[in-house]
């Protein structure tokens, strides 16, 4: 049997077994695998954005400073004159909010464009890293595979013996997916496209709603 093939079926009898409620150990360990990767992944950043961001943000703190003085100096302009400066000081310290908010902004726009040098200077470790990463995931899936396959592969062969005197892994692959269907636990209907059976002997041997084209 090909390695293609000998996957798909190895895939077909997990999603049997999943669908009998068995979840091995090795799920748990394949989803935090899975994960730590998309962690990974996510934690990078991109040192030409966050470049970017930091100008951006440091031309905008400019502008506001000088918001900020030309109001500091219409507040004072306007209490020696005498004249009401509530509109003013209500406008400064909008502009002095924003400046604050905004000097925070720039702060973690530094941050994050140090972080991304110092990650393209650690490039190298980081691929080897992430090739890690997927290296595990790729390791557990295969290993979640099999451990589900045997868990139900005799039962499929069982059943594959009513059908035909050929090896599980020699037979053809509708009449795998029949004995599958089966053992499996089937919410839908089945859709029958080859095989001994008519619909309704179909849905006899399967106890499920079969559709046959």
């Amino acid at each position: 049997m090909r390695t293609g093939e000998s996957l798909a079926r190895r895939q077909l009898l997990a999603m049997v077994a999943l669908s009998r409620g068995r979840r091995p150990a090795v799920l748990d360990d394949l989803a935090a695998a899975r994960r730590r990767l998309e962690e990974h992944a996510s934690e990078a950043p991109d040192r030409r954005t966050a470049r970017e961001r930091v100008a951006t943000t440091e031309g905008n703190r400019e502008r506001l400073r000088e918001r900020v003085a030309r109001l500091r100096g219409e507040v004072q302009a306007r209490r020696e004159a005498g004249l009401d400066a509530d509109g003013a000081r209500e406008r400064l310290r909008e502009a002095a909010q924003e400046l604050s908010e905004l000097s925070t902004a720039r702060a973690a726009a530094t941050q994050r464009l140090a972080t991304a040098r110092d990650r393209d200077r650690d490039s190298v470790d980081e691929r080897r890293h992430r090739l890690r990463l997927e290296d595990r995931v790729a390791n557990l899936e295969r290993d979640a595979r099999a451990t589900l396959a045997e868990v139900v592969e005799s039962h499929v062969a069982t059943a594959l013996g009513r059908l035909t005197d050929a090896a599980l892994e020699e037979a053809p692959p509708s009449l795998v997916r029949l004995a599958a269907a089966r053992v499996g636990v089937v919410a839908a209907p089945v859709v029958v496209t080859a095989g001994p059976f008519d619909a309704s002997g179909a849905a006899e041997w399967l106890g499920a709603q079969v559709v046959r084209l």
